[in-house]
């Protein structure tokens, strides 16, 4: 889990990277219902159209592109924005990576660095 010292730096900027990494989009109830309304679908359309069992076999995950990349991603911003799901709204304060995220990345050199330059000090 990324520090404090680097998630109140951060600013998203919107280039669509998370959106790209594999793994899954793990979904609630809320998330359905609300990715529902926006499409014009019932619950169980939107079930049987956009999601899969979670590797975890007890959550629904939404699918993926053929890339790996989120079904609703396009080019580099999600369709669904307004009502995407509690997870990718929770990134990174809840969950993260160890690279991927530009601005994380960025973020994390800077850390690193000031943390070096306080010890050679």
């Amino acid at each position: 889990m990324l520090g404090d010292d680097v998630l109140k730096d951060f600013k998203c900027t919107g280039c669509g990277t998370c959106c790209r990494w594999t793994g899954s989009v793990l979904l609630i109830d809320r998330d359905i219902a609300g990715m529902a309304v926006r499409l014009g679908l019932s619950e169980p359309e939107f079930i049987d159209r956009h999601t899969r069992l979670a590797p975890n076999r007890i959550q629904l995950a939404l699918l993926d592109k053929v890339d790996g990349s989120c079904a609703f991603l396009e080019g580099d911003r999600c369709s669904i924005y307004a009502v995407r799901p509690e997870q990718c709204r929770s990134f990174p304060f809840a969950w993260s990576v160890p690279e991927g995220c530009p601005v994380l990345d960025k973020l994390v050199v800077q850390q690193k660095n000031i943390e070096q330059a306080g010890k050679n000090a």
